[in-house]
């Protein structure tokens, strides 16, 4: 493979289109050279799938098919020493820029709900166990 042509890059997202699922990769290595929306890459398909995109300015990895920078897809985001992976090495979650949480902590077998505002449930709800408020049991 030519070194003019890589297959898999690193670049930065310069703009995002959230309702076609697509970004725009920058390439500071390349005379920031900016690619046509990518699609990005998802870990869930069917009928469970999510909605997070990369955000402006974040690290992306990109795939080519080796004819140039036009054609591939964004693969997703990657961890650096400025942006290390949120929480503890036991906790498996979503951490959000607000501050709101929600992850599983594999230790202590808890699984944690922590949001900036409120929270709302649409539906039934069934609670077994002890329901405690302050520290005492209701």
């Amino acid at each position: 493979m030519a070194s003019e042509n890589p297959v898999i890059r690193a670049g930065i997202v310069s703009s995002v289109q959230a309702s076609e699922g697509t970004v725009r990769v920058t390439f500071p290595d390349r005379n920031q050279y900016v690619t046509a929306g990518l699609p990005v890459v998802s870990p869930m398909g069917g009928w469970a799938r999510g909605n997070s995109l990369p955000a402006v300015g974040e690290n992306v990895l990109c795939v080519f098919a080796g004819s140039g920078l036009q054609a591939g897809f964004c693969l997703g985001t990657f961890f650096t020493a400025a942006k290390s992976p949120p929480g503890l090495p036991s906790q498996r979650g979503v951490w959000f820029e607000d501050g709101s949480s929600v992850y599983y902590d594999r230790q202590s077998g808890v699984l944690h709900v922590k949001p900036a505002g409120s929270v709302k449930i649409e539906g039934d709800l069934i609670v077994t166990g002890t329901l405690t408020r302050g520290g005492e049991a209701l």
